[in-house]
């Protein structure tokens, strides 16, 4: 072969390479790219003896697919043209052309089961932390997704404000998933078992009280860090609630170890000065958000409050929980217990 002939031929490979680097990028754009539609969680049938194109159709028809033409791209260079499952299948509606594959196709099916316990009052950091951990999640990918979730799939996010993240919604829970599943899965299931927990009963007595869901989980994240036991958590909302009402300060040290990350040490006189919204000692009125993901113990407590006449309390050292009915009282007993 001349030069000539060969340097045309490189030249020719070089392109052919390149053009098939693009195509690959943006073959992976597309079957990765998150659909777009937020309608929530729909079922899908698959119904006995249809093939792929059918399958691409009655999934594009309903909402499912960015894009049938990729799909079906992706369902041939995948090799999974013959491993769809006929039944039916609860599917969300923005989830990516992988992911709908490998939900329909039986992957689901051999991927190993495991346990997670994501334990009340933990942050969404936290959350995100353990699940690291557990390998189920890339480092930031819970944190990234909560910060990012913009739709309003739940009747329950509607009040929530545009800037807020979904702590407090990500309900603490023991849940069953697969090894391989996505952080969006992981969410979803936080998200309906709140939906569940959050009873009919309860959202009529919230919207009865002329109280918004937001404000209720924010104070209840408080309450969660704050004290232990249904019954003293119901005294403790309505001190909260008695001091909101009266445009007092909540001066929750809970409030200051979620800026300053003392975790439950209590907070020192520079802590207390610290520059924060979410400094209760500082800014009357609630946190801008709930600083936890709280038990459905600590909601039902700001819901069902107990009313008392104590207006203050604290913990001692020993565990033993000491109401006051007035500022004198609780100075004199903060003397007495925790000195």
């Amino acid at each position: 072969m001349k030069p000539r002939s060969q340097l045309f031929m490189k030249r020719y490979i070089a392109i052919a390479i390149g053009a098939l680097l693009v195509f690959a990028i943006y073959f992976n754009a597309q079957i990765t790219k998150q659909n777009d539609n937020q309608f929530g969680e729909r079922l899908f049938k698959i119904e006995k003896g249809v093939g792929v194109a059918k399958i691409a159709a009655n999934l594009d028809e309903q909402g499912f697919l960015a894009s049938e033409f990729w799909f079906k791209v992706y369902v041939a260079a995948s090799g999974n043209k013959a491993n769809f499952i006929d039944g039916e299948y609860k599917l969300r509606t923005d989830l990516n052309i992988k992911d709908v594959v490998r939900q329909l196709t039986g992957a689901r099916f051999s991927n190993k089961e495991v346990d997670v316990t994501l334990l009340e009052g933990w942050t969404v950091v936290e959350m995100d932390e353990y699940l690291v951990k557990r390998d189920l999640i890339k480092p930031g990918e819970l944190t990234a997704y909560s910060n990012d979730f913009a739709q309003k799939d739940y009747f329950f996010l509607f009040d929530r404000p545009k800037s807020a993240d979904l702590q407090g919604y990500l309900y603490p829970d023991t849940y069953r998933v697969y090894a391989q599943t996505s952080v969006a899965e992981l969410a979803r299931k936080m998200l309906e078992n709140f939906d569940q927990k959050l009873t009919s009963e309860m959202r009529a007595e919230i919207q009865r009280q002329k109280k918004s869901i937001f404000d209720v989980i924010t104070l209840a994240s408080v309450v969660e860090k704050e004290m232990f036991g249904y019954e003293n958590r119901r005294v403790v909302a309505d001190i909260f609630l008695k001091r909101l009402k009266a445009g007092m300060a909540l001066q929750s040290d809970a409030t200051v170890n979620f800026v300053t990350k003392r975790g439950i040490a209590a907070p020192s006189l520079d802590d207390l000065k610290v520059e924060s919204l979410y400094n209760t000692y500082k800014y009357p009125g609630l946190p801008p958000g709930p600083i936890c993901n709280p038990s459905i113990e600590a909601i039902k407590a700001v819901i069902y409050p107990t009313k008392t006449d104590y207006w203050y309390f604290l913990n001692t050292p020993q565990g033993e929980i000491i109401f006051s009915k007035t500022h004198n009282e609780h100075v004199d007993n903060k003397f007495k217990y925790l000195k």
